[in-house]
């Protein structure tokens, strides 16, 4: 994760890490975006949301919103209301993240400093508080057994969480810096972690064979930001923003043990995040979340007709504010966009 402290009106911009590029100071606000995925047109916003940086999904209309001062936030989306907000840690804007829930239903969010936060989310109360490692970088959970997966970007390895006791289950060292983590989520067996190098190297672990990562046989060639499982075919893709070009790119790849790939696909902005949603649209539609040379946040939106290695471009919504976090979650009805407000 990116994250720097900056005076008012002053943009900093960092390039080593995932999801989100740039903080600002501690009073700042977010707004919630509601894109209606039938015209990708915006259908509503909720905003005044004091220092918003993660959206989970919550069941079927309601949200989770993450703010850097620890709080956390049920929303109703339909209502357009806050049902329920807590503290669960101190304030603090160097963490707040990312997260996950666990294979057990509780969340797991990357706090401040080295601690990872277990939220249980039936009693609204936190769980746990441990350190799995230097500087949890990014997060995910198996959908099949009680494991998450993180990066640690001072030590550049790739550790196991197990959920019964938040014991580290195994580290592996890599030989390059981190920025994001996924895990397949038909099976769970395979997860793949993106690097920050200028290579844009890749690596991964089947977990069914071994605990060591594996440098895979494709890079980027270029600084990766987020790395997300499309849950077809075993694709997953990877986004680059290229902060000294114009425009940055979205990388598909299909494979886990001799994987191959396309050639970059160059969209407005340099991408920071990426969802997708296989029940929305034809085939799915991939989601790619990118800030613009302004400062403002411009999504494309992909569709797939042919394969899910042959994305078309069917959208380009442009949204004021910085980019903070994207979600399509249920039935891939709407597209929710968290930025600055």
């Amino acid at each position: 994760m990116k994250f720097v402290y900056i005076p008012f009106m002053m943009l900093m911009m960092a390039v080593v890490g995932c999801h989100e590029v740039m903080e600002y100071q501690s009073n700042d606000q977010s707004r919630i975006t509601f894109i209606n995925t039938s015209d990708f047109q915006v259908e509503r916003t909720m905003g005044g949301l004091t220092q918003g940086r993660t959206l989970i999904p919550d069941g079927l209309n309601r949200l989770i919103l993450l703010s850097a001062d620890g709080t956390l936030s049920r929303i109703n989306s339909e209502e357009m209301t806050v049902d329920t907000s807590y503290s669960i840690g101190g304030s603090s804007g160097t963490g707040y993240s990312d997260a996950a829930i666990a294979y057990n239903g509780n969340l797991y969010v990357i706090g401040p400093g080295s601690q990872i936060i277990e939220v249980n989310l039936s009693t609204n109360s936190v769980e746990d508080q441990f350190t799995p490692g230097s500087k949890p970088g990014a997060i995910c959970a198996s959908s099949t057994q009680g494991r998450l997966y993180f990066i640690d970007t001072v030590e550049n390895c790739i550790g196991e969480i197990w959920t019964s006791n938040n014991h580290t289950g195994f580290t592996a060292n890599t030989n390059y810096p981190l920025a994001d983590i996924m895990i397949h989520q038909t099976g769970g067996r395979h997860v793949v972690a993106v690097c920050s190098n200028d290579l844009g190297s890749m690596y991964g672990i089947w977990l069914n064979i071994s605990e060591s990562a594996k440098l895979l046989s494709i890079q980027t060639r270029a600084p990766c930001s987020c790395v997300i499982p499309m849950n077809q075919d075993s694709i997953y893709i990877v986004s680059c923003p290229e902060w000294t070009s114009e425009n940055g790119y979205v990388f598909f790849v299909q494979g886990y043990v001799v994987p191959h790939n396309g050639a970059p696909i160059y969209v407005e902005g340099h991408p920071t995040d990426m969802c997708f949603n296989g029940n929305s649209g034809y085939a799915g539609h991939l989601f790619v979340m990118s800030k613009t040379n302004s400062g403002n946040t411009v999504i494309t939106v992909f569709g797939f007709t042919i394969s899910h290695m042959e994305p078309e471009v069917v959208s380009v919504i442009n949204i004021d504010g910085f980019p903070r976090d994207i979600i399509s979650p249920s039935f891939g009805d709407y597209l929710i966009v968290l930025t600055s407000d």
